[in-house]
């Protein structure tokens, strides 16, 4: 019966995860981390023990796969959408149609030319009177629009 004992205990520690203990040594302002104690020429700053993580679950490990997958497909479409792919050497660039746009002129942009014209052709023989319905009329029309 105490064999059996024996056994029993022997098998139920295998599977349990061992603690191992950490040492921080310190020589000649040096820090260093080790599994076995400090040599004689160094100081020991403390020692730790440690418990090793767990090995992941099925469950787990699939999460992380689909997370690596995930971030394996966003990558590439990022890379796809700025042109930094490896795909993006062998393709061929299209032209781009660029619209040239006629300027539409609005009322107030016209004022605003006006107005200008005005005081080029005037010159520094402005009056506050001429400045004053210059901006008036400027100040209409672009509030109209």
């Amino acid at each position: 019966m105490p064999r059996m004992t024996l056994v029993v205990a022997m098998l139920c520690l295998t599977g349990m995860a061992h603690a191992q203990t950490l040492y921080h040594c310190r020589a000649h302002g040096i820090s260093s981390y080790q599994q076995s104690p400090c040599p004689a020429s160094a100081r020991m700053v403390s020692a730790i023990e440690t418990i090793p993580e767990p090995a992941p679950t099925e469950s787990q490990q699939r999460a992380r796969a689909q997370q690596a997958e995930q971030g394996r497909i966003e990558s590439a479409f990022l890379s796809h959408s700025a042109g930094t792919d490896a795909g993006a050497a062998n393709r061929p660039q299209r032209a781009r149609k660029v619209a040239r746009r006629v300027p539409n002129r609005s009322a107030c942009q016209e004022a605003r030319s006006a107005r200008n014209a005005a005081l080029e052709a005037v010159g520094l023989n402005r009056t506050y009177d001429m400045l004053h319905n210059l901006d008036q009329s400027v100040a209409v029309a672009c509030r109209r629009s």
